[in-house]
């Protein structure tokens, strides 16, 4: 991921912390275990 991309993503991670309720929370849900995958595959 490029660095202009990590900042996008941060961007709309602090965007979505501002939202609240049932949709808000299972979009943070997705993108963790989203980046917790790619982890899990870079340290196998």
């Amino acid at each position: 991921m490029t660095v202009e991309k990590q900042r996008e993503v941060i961007r709309l991670w602090n965007q979505l912390r501002k939202l609240e309720g049932p949709a808000a929370e299972e979009l943070r849900i997705q993108i963790l275990q989203c980046f917790s995958e790619k982890s899990n595959k870079r340290a196998a």
